[in-house]
């Protein structure tokens, strides 16, 4: 069984992208996924600042929200892994989000950010989460930043390229970058060696 929720890089730039991040190093030793139980889940969320630290809703309301959230990140991981290899955002996913989306809205309240009207979700269940995601999606969707979405050269994270050139490649210089560079320098030295090795070794 894995271990409690630990830390995880935020890395997206979008949070509907960092939903779909949130497996980290998958198939690999350090293999986590922050929505494994309702717990790790709403510790994420936290993180995010979608949930106050307070007492959880009912285990089984919670537990039928987490089913929906793991659905819902399948549909965006997809969909915006399509976008992100310059394809359209597959028609079976969006038919998947699009309820979503709507139900967001349709529970969704009013609230003043500075000068700007944005919606909240009351409560303090995973279900709000669904919503702010599904909503969050949308907006990157439909917005004029959806030919940024790109994935990693490194692993299978999805992120929002903000640069101003659009050259960014890793999800994270300090870790993918940083191990694309040492595995290109192995190689290289590996291939020095190779080369100045004496004939017959």
């Amino acid at each position: 069984m894995q271990e409690g929720a630990r830390p995880l890089l935020i890395v997206g730039g979008n949070l509907a992208l960092d939903f779909a991040n949130t497996v980290d190093d998958p198939g690999g030793p350090a293999d986590f996924d922050h929505l494994g139980d309702v717990e790790r889940c709403r510790e994420w969320a936290r993180h995010r600042g979608l949930l106050e630290p307070s007492t959880a809703g009912p285990h089984a309301a919670e537990e039928r929200a987490l089913r929906e959230l793991r659905r819902l990140r399948g549909v965006v991981q997809a969909g915006f892994t399509a976008v992100a290899h310059g394809r359209p955002f597959p028609d079976p996913e969006w038919r998947e989000l699009r309820p979503a989306v709507a139900h967001a809205v349709a529970h969704a309240d009013l609230a003043v950010d500075g000068e700007r009207v944005v919606l909240r979700w009351p409560g303090d269940g995973l279900g709000a989460v669904g919503d702010a995601v599904a909503r969050a999606a949308y907006d990157l969707l439909t917005g004029d930043h959806l030919a940024r979405v790109k994935v990693c050269a490194g692993c299978h994270w999805l992120f929002l390229d903000q640069s101003k050139n659009g050259s960014r490649r890793w999800c994270s210089m300090e870790d993918c970058g940083t191990s694309a560079k040492m595995r290109r320098y192995v190689a290289r030295r590996a291939a020095r060696r190779a080369s100045s090795a004496p004939p017959g070794h």
